[in-house]
């Protein structure tokens, strides 16, 4: 997407042609400085900043384009999506809270149980609309809400963040620097795929 107009769309604008695959999570692609990437914008320089954009704030990370991880307080990883794009859960589970903050807007929050006996929360702020209630069993991939802009935020996006916690507890997302008790959600998600 090239344009304003067509950034702003909502899922249900968008076309099949619009939908490109998920870039990878690459540090050292990540923080490529932007200004080198779009003075002029070239073709070979196009999925290198779709990437920059879509991870637009990394774990534990400022609120710039350019930076790595463990710069800041930023407890998750934001993800720029359209407006109204299904959020599915990252894995099985139960949730724990549906709640509306200022920080996080209107959010989920998945009891996960691990098969090493520990529990981990997925968080998802900013809906503009949830679809699943507290108590509820998810099943992986289920849609628990949409994209929205709710909360603090100043442009569609999903905030994804795993924190550790106790079986059973309302847990409440913890904010940095609690690094201690937060983990990388991408690191968490590849481990789990590969059959941890």
């Amino acid at each position: 997407m090239r344009t304003p107009e067509e950034w702003n769309r909502t899922y249900n604008q968008m076309t099949t042609a619009d939908f490109v695959p998920i870039p990878r999570y690459n540090l050292t692609m990540l923080t490529i400085p932007m200004g080198g990437l779009t003075e002029p914008v070239r073709e070979e320089n196009i999925p290198v900043i779709t990437a920059k954009l879509f991870y637009s704030t990394r774990f534990f990370g400022v609120y710039d384009l350019d930076a790595g991880e463990n710069t800041g307080t930023h407890a998750g990883i934001d993800l720029k999506l359209a407006r109204g794009t299904p959020i599915g859960a990252i894995a099985g589970g139960r949730v724990a809270v549906v709640a509306q903050t200022q920080r996080l807007g209107l959010h989920v929050i998945v009891e996960h149980r691990l098969k090493n006996g520990e529990t981990v929360y997925s968080i998802y702020g900013h809906f503009g609309s949830v679809s699943v209630t507290e108590g509820q069993d998810v099943a992986p991939g289920q849609i628990v809400g949409l994209v929205g802009m709710t909360g603090n935020t100043t442009s569609p996006h999903l905030h994804l963040q795993i924190d550790k916690g106790v079986a059973g507890e309302r847990h409440v997302p913890y904010e940095g620097p609690r690094t201690d008790r937060v983990l990388n959600p991408i690191s968490f998600i590849g481990a789990s795929a590969g059959g941890e």
